[in-house]
């Protein structure tokens, strides 16, 4: 039995999650490009010290929340469409399902 059983490795790379620098990686690179408006296209000091803020702060607050959960981001709009409330629809009278 055993020589006809068949075995398929799969990468680690294919399991894991889309992190850089610890963040969700869409998240990461969104708060990097706004960071880089701040510090590049506004021209002045106190922006350049926002931008910077902004980076290391960002970056912090989405490393911790990859700690708890790697695709945060997808699970929170997936949760966003749900229903608050599914009233009960239950009939004696409804369709019988056919299988």
């Amino acid at each position: 039995m055993d020589e006809n059983r068949q075995e398929v490795d799969i990468h680690s790379s294919l399991n894991r999650p889309h992190l850089i620098l610890g963040g969700e990686r869409s998240l990461v690179m969104m708060t990097g490009i706004i960071a880089a408006v701040f510090i590049f296209s506004l021209h002045q000091v106190w922006s350049a010290v926002l931008g910077i803020l902004l980076w290391f702060l960002g970056q912090w607050a989405l490393a911790q929340a990859a700690k708890h959960d790697p695709i945060l981001s997808r699970i929170g709009i997936r949760s966003l469409r749900y229903r608050r409330f599914y009233p009960s629809a239950a009939t004696p009278f409804g369709r019988l399902r056919k299988y």
